[in-house]
C-alpha cells in the first residue's frame, strides 16, 4: 500500500541531509518515529511530504526505506516568511505550495493520503486539491475547536482552512475520546478511526536529583508557564523555596517578561533557564535531575511532555485540560488541578515532596500507565486498517472495485 503524509517534520537528520540556510528545531518527533516503526514493516511504503525552511527547490531522499520530499513554503531561495505588507501566500491562497505538492503527488499516485493536522494552512491547504481524486484521511492535532487565533491575515486564513478541511474532508484519525467527541461536536458526520503512533520505549534514568521541578514544552502562556511562575511564589509562602528547571524555546521578548514576572514575585532565584536544548536525548537526562514534572497546560492532547515524563518515572501535576484526564481514567496516574487552579497546583507539588509513599506512588503508577496505554497497541494494524477502510469507502462511492 502507497501512503502519502503531508504534514510538517525536521530532527537533526534531516537538517544534515537538508544543509538549509539555517537549521530547524526539531518538528513533530512523533512523526519521524512512527515513520521508523512503519518503515520495518512492508505492508506499508510510505512518502512524506513537508515544507522546510532555507532551502530551494524541492529536496528528496530516502531514509531507512520512508521516502521523503521537502519544498520550500516561503519566500524563494532565502526561505524567510512573507513580510507583512506583502502575504504572496495568502493573496494567491497558498497556490506556489498546492502546486508544487500537487506535482509530488501526481508522481507518487498514492493509494491513500493522510494530511497530520489541519491547523497549518501553508501545508494543509495543499491537501484540498485532492478531495474526490484520491482516498483522504485527516489526523486531529489540537483540541479546543473554538478557532479564534487573533485578526492578522495569517490567523483569518489559518481558520478559514481548518474549517474547510473539518467540514469537507469524511475520514478523520483520532486517539483520544475528548478529540472524538469535539470533532463530532462540529462534524457530526465525520468517520473517525483509531490511531495512535509510535511512542519510543524511554527508561528511567538514574541522576542525581538537582531540581524539585521541570517544564520542558514550548514555553507559553497556553502552556501554562506563566501559571508555574505564579505557583512557585505559592510554594515559597506555603512550604519552601522550590527549584525549577525550564527547558523550550520562545521568543526574547516573552522571555523578558517572563525573567521580570519572575522578579516581581520574588523567585527569579528559583528558576534555572536551559532554554532549548538540540536533543530528545540531552533533554530527557535533564528533565531526569528533576523530581516531579510540572505542565499547567491550558488545553492540549495528551502532551508528549507528559508521556516521557511519566515513562521516565517523573510524577506529573497538571490540569485536567483536554485529554490529559484520559490518564486517570482506570485510577489516579497524575495529579490534576483544574484548569487556573494555582492553589491547588502548589497544593499537589507539596503532596509529592513532602509525602514518599505518594511519590513513589504516582511514580510506578506513571511507568505503568504508559506502558499499558501505548505499548500494548498494534500501531502498525491501527494504520492498515483505518487507510483499507478509507480505499475501499472511496472506491464504494465511485463505484469502483477498491485497489488495496
Amino acid at each position: 500500500m502507497k501512503v502519502v503524509w503531508i504534514c510538517r517534520v525536521s530532527d537533526p537528520d534531516i537538517n544534515d541531509r537538508l544543509k538549509p540556510l539555517k537549521r530547524t528545531p526539531q518538528i513533530s518527533p512523533w512523526i519521524s518515529n512512527t515513520a521508523n516503526y512503519l518503515s520495518d514493516y512492508d505492508e506499508i511504503e510510505l512518502h512524506i511530504i513537508s515544507p522546510h525552511e532555507y532551502i530551494t527547490g524541492i529536496k528528496e531522499f530516502n531514509r531507512n526505506g520512508v521516502y521523503y520530499y521537502f519544498f520550500n513554503n516561503n519566500m524563494p531561495i532565502w526561505g524567510r516568511h512573507w513580510p507583512g505588507i506583502f502575504k504572496w501566500d495568502i493573496m494567491t491562497n497558498y497556490a506556489h505550495n498546492k502546486r508544487v505538492v500537487g506535482k509530488i503527488i501526481q508522481s507518487i499516485n498514492p493509494d491513500v493520503i493522510h494530511l497530520q493536522g489541519a491547523e497549518n494552512p501553508y501545508y494543509s491547504s495543499t491537501a484540498l486539491q485532492f478531495l474526490g481524486k484520491y482516498p483522504l484521511v485527516v489526523n486531529l492535532q489540537r483540541m479546543t475547536l473554538n478557532f479564534f487565533r487573533g485578526n492578522s491575515k495569517e490567523a483569518v486564513k489559518a481558520v478559514e482552512v481548518e474549517q474547510e478541511i473539518l467540514s469537507k474532508f469524511k475520514h478523520f484519525s483520532v486517539r483520544t475520546k475528548k478529540m472524538k467527541e469535539d470533532l463530532l461536536s462540529y462534524n457530526p458526520k465525520a468517520i473517525t478511526h483509531w490511531v495512535r503512533y509510535n511512542i519510543p520505549e524511554l527508561m528511567p534514568k538514574s541522576l542525581k536529583k538537582e531540581y524539585d521541578l521541570v517544564y520542558f514544552a514550548q514555553i507559553g502562556k497556553i502552556k501554562g508557564i506563566e501559571d508555574t511562575i505564579e505557583c512557585l511564589k505559592i510554594l515559597k509562602s506555603k512550604y519552601r523555596k522550590v527549584t525549577l528547571c525550564i527547558m523550550g524555546s520562545c521568543s526574547s521578548a516573552y522571555k523578558e517578561y517572563l525573567l521580570k514576572m519572575a522578579e516581581e514575585k520574588g523567585v527569579a532565584d528559583c528558576i534555572l533557564w536551559k532554554g532549548f536544548l538540540p536533543s530528545l536525548e540531552e533533554v530527557h537526562n535533564e528533565a531526569s535531575k528533576a523530581r516531579i514534572s510540572v505542565l499547567p497546560t491550558h488545553w492540549d492532547i495528551i502532551p508528549g511532555t507528559i508521556i516521557e515524563s511519566m515513562q521516565l518515572g517523573l510524577p506529573v501535576v497538571s490540569y485536567k485540560a483536554g485529554s490529559i484526564p484520559e490518564l486517570n481514567e482506570d485510577r489516579e496516574n497524575v495529579l490534576l488541578s483544574e484548569i487556573g487552579d494555582i492553589e491547588d497546583l502548589a497544593n499537589n507539588i507539596i503532596r509529592l515532596l513532602t509525602d514518599d509513599d505518594l511519590y513513589n506512588t504516582m511514580r510506578d503508577r506513571g511507568i505503568e500507565c504508559i506502558k499499558n496505554r501505548y505499548n500494548n497497541e498494534n500501531v502498525l494494524k491501527q494504520h492498515l486498517d483505518c487507510y483499507c477502510e478509507v480505499i475501499e469507502d472511496f472506491h464504494q462511492s465511485k463505484g469502483n472495485i477498491c485497489k488495496q
